[in-house]
């Protein structure tokens, strides 16, 4: 879900864009590599993860208003640990967030990085499929907020450029939504 901006000529409200910014964040960090498998990130609220942890700021590189924005959000990637599927898991995303558990007091949200046959999906009608380059794969990213904000990325591994969209991949989107509602 999206909240409709006060200005008509901003299609993002800041919520959303924070979220858009994550998941550009998390497919930058997924590019160069294969997903026969999905990888999870909790999405954290970056200035609470900043007041818990101080020195992470430096780490982070984060400095002045940055660091107390309540809106920016952290990627942190999961692992069995903390409740992703493990390599061994189901490698259909949907049947991944079926036993997935995202960690209390950390997340706000989630988010999920796949490769999908193009016929394993359904693209929203008007998502803007037509832009892609034809053939292989496609690379998905999706996020979710547990407030219903959702967001997600596709493009061509080692393509150029992404579509872009609130649910581009309605079940996706759907069932990971699902997932982080109970954050809230």
């Amino acid at each position: 879900m999206t909240t409709p901006s006060p200005d008509p000529t901003d299609p993002l409200d800041a919520p959303t864009a924070a979220l858009a910014a994550a998941v550009l964040e998390v497919s930058r960090h997924v590019e160069t590599e294969a997903l026969p498998r999905p990888r999870w990130f909790a999405l954290a609220r970056q200035a609470e993860l900043l007041a818990d942890s101080p020195g992470l700021a430096s780490l982070l590189g984060i400095e002045g208003e940055a660091a107390t924005d309540p809106l920016s959000l952290t990627p942190i990637e999961l692992d069995e640990s903390t409740g992703a599927p493990g390599a061994d898991g189901p490698a259909d995303p949907l049947r991944a967030l079926a036993g997935m558990t995202w960690p209390a007091g950390l997340a706000a949200g989630g988010a999920l990085a796949c490769d999908l046959a193009p016929e394993a999906l359904d693209l929203r009608d008007g998502a803007g499929a037509e832009d892609l380059p034809a053939g292989g794969a496609l690379r998905v990213v999706a996020a979710a907020m547990a407030d219903g904000t959702t967001w997600t990325a596709v493009r061509r591994p080692g393509g150029e450029g992404h579509v872009l969209g609130a649910a581009l991949v309605p079940d996706l989107v759907s069932a990971l939504a699902e997932t982080v509602a109970e954050l809230a």
